[in-house]
């Protein structure tokens, strides 16, 4: 199920043939971007997939009022889960067989992985553990999975406002690429603290689950920051295959996973996430990236005891 539209090599915003466009322009025009959460919506991914794309107007301007409103959706089933082990299994066959490096997003630049520890962290906007696993479309799909994640990337692009193919072939001198991330928080370091992300190329975050808590690890997970500092603990209903998505700058994080556990970097042990992001290139001098907001919205410790959070 795919909605078709023109591609365009340089993308820009106010030439998208996109009819939800006008939607989201009404509501940026009234009111500021939101900053918390208001409530979790579980949906199957199919149903939301048709509102979107073949939904009447009024549909689709009750989803993006809803969103722009602080409402998260998790959708159900986006991905199977052999689909999303297999992700798992290919990023630690590149791990096993390519030695670990970094390169910034100009022409030409390479998949790579990169293990950002807590000294390496620092050169990042917002603080974070993770081994990350970059790809670009430009580049060899060394796990068979390009396509078959942008045919569910698509909806979002469409759903933001933008052409369902937005930025598919752009490299990094048209400023703006896609960039595929699956993640790796390792048991016992692994963490993401308060942030929100840039809206001005996607409007909405597009997450998805590679692990479920519970069976792949015991603690830790995504959130995010509800009014009177009240947490979603997201992980409470995410199982592997299943994707996310909630405005850009809505307050959200990851809790350490399996605090206190001997940290093992050469075990695929831990919360494995796929990341989909159109992100400015090194190409642009002043590229917008993560903000972080850690020091006033605090890391909390998922899962939450009788509903009540404690924070790091």
């Amino acid at each position: 199920m795919q909605y078709i539209c023109i591609v365009k090599k340089k993308s820009i915003m106010k030439k998208s043939l996109n009819p939800i466009l006008k939607i989201w322009s009404n509501l940026e025009k009234k009111s500021k971007r939101p900053l918390l959460a208001r409530k979790l919506i579980i949906l199957p991914f199919k149903k939301f997939e048709k509102k979107i794309f073949f939904g009447s107007y009024q549909e689709r301007e009750k989803i993006v009022k809803s969103l722009y409103s602080g409402d998260v959706y998790l959708l159900k089933k986006a991905f199977s889960k052999k689909f999303a082990n297999d992700l798992i299994k290919g990023a630690w066959e590149i791990n096993k067989n390519e030695k670990k490096g970094f390169h910034k997003i100009k022409e030409n630049c390479p998949n790579f992985h990169r293990l950002i520890d807590e000294k390496i962290t620092k050169k990042y906007s917002a603080n974070h553990v993770k081994h990350a696993f970059y790809f670009f479309p430009w580049n060899k799909d060394p796990i068979n999975m390009y396509e078959k994640i942008y045919k569910k990337w698509r909806l979002f692009k469409f759903l933001g406002g933008f052409n369902a193919n937005e930025y598919e072939n752009n490299t990094p001198k048209d400023g703006v690429i896609d960039r595929f991330q699956i993640v790796h928080y390792p048991a016992g370091a692994g963490w993401l603290e308060t942030h929100n992300d840039p809206y001005h190329n996607q409007r909405v975050i597009i997450s998805g689950f590679l692990s479920q808590r519970n069976k792949d690890y015991k603690t830790g997970g995504f959130y995010y920051y509800k009014k009177n500092k009240q947490i979603i603990d997201c992980d409470d209903y995410i199982e592997a295959g299943d994707m996310l998505t909630s405005y850009a700058t809505v307050l959200h994080g990851v809790s350490q996973v399996d605090s206190g556990a001997k940290v093992n970097y050469n075990s695929p042990k831990g919360r494995w996430f796929l990341g989909l992001y159109s992100n400015d290139s090194d190409m642009i001098k002043k590229r917008k990236t993560t903000k972080s907001k850690g020091k006033k919205f605090l890391t909390p410790k998922l899962p939450m005891v009788n509903n009540h959070a404690q924070f790091i």
